[in-house]
């Protein structure tokens, strides 16, 4: 520890700035983490022993192609609450290209209203006249009129639509694969 002008100081601005940039960068693997897993995707093989070399580049269809194509997979990517078309398509595409395929055609996507949920959470609640620190008061008596803390132990998660997208995995026939189609 420093003095400064006869006050004692923590650190210098060098160390200020190098705890905000940890931060900044605990905030961001966090934010990076939790986007991570908002998608979650099914796959079935539809000949299991057939089996393909990754592809760099898959398409996304929205119709069926008239080329001659055989189906590779049933893929099945269900987003969370808010979440959009695109990080579904993005999935789907990612698994499609492991698999071996050319193309992902879309069969469908279904949007589901999830509502809002009361989850009970002791921490969210009120810390210090909770019901269980008071055994010798009639339950849920507080000392206050409406307490200090209006929360109770029970909060609000939020509700919305969840989209699911149903979808093919393709892959065209082998003396077409490496043309692309006719305009």
């Amino acid at each position: 520890m420093t003095e400064v002008n006869g006050l004692p100081s923590a650190g210098s601005i060098f160390d200020m700035r190098l705890t905000d940039k940890l931060r900044l960068a605990c905030t961001l693997v966090v934010a990076a983490l939790a986007g991570c897993a908002s998608v979650t995707t099914r796959i079935t093989v539809l000949e299991p022993a057939q089996q393909y070399a990754p592809t760099q580049n898959v398409a996304v269809l929205l119709e069926p192609p008239v080329r001659p194509h055989s189906k590779i997979a049933l893929i099945e990517a269900q987003g969370t609450v808010g979440g959009g078309e695109a990080e579904l398509f993005e999935d789907a595409r990612r698994k499609a290209q492991a698999l071996g395929a050319d193309a992902i055609v879309r069969l469908e996507v279904i949007s589901v209203y999830q509502p809002p949920v009361q989850v009970y959470d002791p921490w969210y609640g009120n810390p210090f006249y909770t019901r269980y620190r008071n055994p010798y008061r009639p339950f849920g008596y507080s000392p206050f009129a409406y307490g200090p803390f209006p929360y109770s132990e029970y909060r609000w998660v939020a509700g919305g639509d969840v989209k699911t997208l149903k979808a093919v995995a393709i892959k065209y026939a082998a003396s077409e694969a490496g043309t692309l189609p006719a305009p």
